[in-house]
């Protein structure tokens, strides 16, 4: 063999070296830190919402003839350790929406509330007191409360720190997760002092990224501005669905109207997650485009809103959208039950 088919044997010896080791880089396993990553949750005080503190022996039979859920359930050191619940007028009504945390003391329930109508709310309490034994007070000097949340729904952390109740939103995972902390406390103080994580890191809430358009996001309602006192029924505002009504409890102020459209299987508006291609108010008309009304926008921020539409209309009719003179759209919310049985399906089938 001359010197030339050396040569040449041996360039294409190390080509094909080169080669395997190209398609091995291409082919080899990324290690866990590259797959993984970083986890980041948004870390966000809710200014807007306010805790009343509800004291007494008689404190459970006295919420359990006011809130649409069943607050025995909490009793218990294997139920939940909050709830969604709502507070209903005579007719049925949705007055006040609350989530109901336990206590280590048995006697004592916080119960988170808006701000804006705390006051209301506290004499609507004292209203059904009557004789019982119950202390009802607003703790909002003593606690405040957050919310963390992740934008990729990741579950949120646990802390061990006893001078917070942490406890997963009642309604859907997808909102985050409760944190109810001392007043005294700020953003760095909670996140430094509280969560001492390095597999995790939080930021502030932005205005792109934050609390209330996550709800819009997913079509829940919340507070007063966005569910009117005396407005909407409790299953239009998806209580069934968000775990805030039960069925099999004693009577309660406005459980019989909420039962018979339960049992009737018919409602024909719910709130749903709305997308905007402009910016508006709230409390605008949605209308089709040849201007029939077919509900409300109840809050609007940025691209995203909550409204209150009729269901068969919007979702089965596939009926174009106006609010204020531009386009909108409506979205079915993922967490609605995919197949509803019995007369439901006139409502609800999309």
């Amino acid at each position: 063999m001359n010197l030339g088919t050396n040569f040449k044997l041996l360039r294409m010896a190390r080509l094909h070296i080169r080669n395997l080791r190209e398609l091995s880089t291409l082919m080899r396993i990324p290690s866990a830190r590259s797959v993984t990553g970083r986890q980041n949750f948004i870390l966000e005080p809710l200014s807007g919402r306010e805790l009343i503190r509800v004291h007494g022996s008689e404190v459970i039979p006295f919420l359990q003839g006011l809130v649409t859920n069943d607050v025995s359930r909490l009793e218990s050191s294997s139920g939940p350790s909050s709830m969604y619940g709502l507070f209903l007028n005579k007719s049925g009504r949705v007055l006040y929406d609350t989530i109901i945390y336990r206590t280590n003391n048995p006697d004592t329930f916080l119960l988170e509330c808006d701000r804006e109508a705390s006051a209301e709310f506290r004499r609507h309490l004292r209203t059904y007191r009557v004789r019982k034994s119950i202390d009802i007070d607003s703790v909002d000097d003593e606690y405040s409360t957050w919310v963390m949340f992740s934008p990729k729904s990741e579950p949120v952390p646990p802390s061990s720190n006893p001078d917070l109740f942490v406890s997963p939103d009642a309604r859907l995972s997808s909102l985050g997760t409760r944190i109810l902390a001392p007043a005294d406390l700020n953003w760095s103080q909670l996140i430094k002092g509280y969560w001492c994580n390095n597999e995790f890191s939080a930021s502030p809430a932005s205005e792109d990224c934050n609390y209330q358009l996550l709800r819009y996001e997913q079509g829940v309602g919340e507070g007063s501005l966005e569910l009117p006192p005396g407005k909407c029924f409790p299953l239009e505002a998806n209580a069934d669905y968000l775990h805030g009504v039960s069925f099999q409890k004693g009577c309660y102020v406005g459980q019989e109207l909420t039962a018979r459209i339960h049992h009737s299987g018919v409602i024909r508006k719910r709130y749903m997650p709305i997308r905007l291609t402009a910016p508006i108010g709230s409390n605008k008309d949605v209308t089709s485009v040849a201007g029939a009304k077919l509900g409300r926008v109840c809050g609007a921020a940025h691209n995203r809103g909550v409204a209150l539409l009729r269901i068969e209309q919007v979702l089965n009719g596939r009926q174009e959208l106006m609010v204020d003179g531009e386009r909108c759209y409506a979205d079915r919310p993922q967490w609605w039950p995919q197949d509803m049985p019995g007369k439901r399906r006139m409502a609800f089938a999309e």
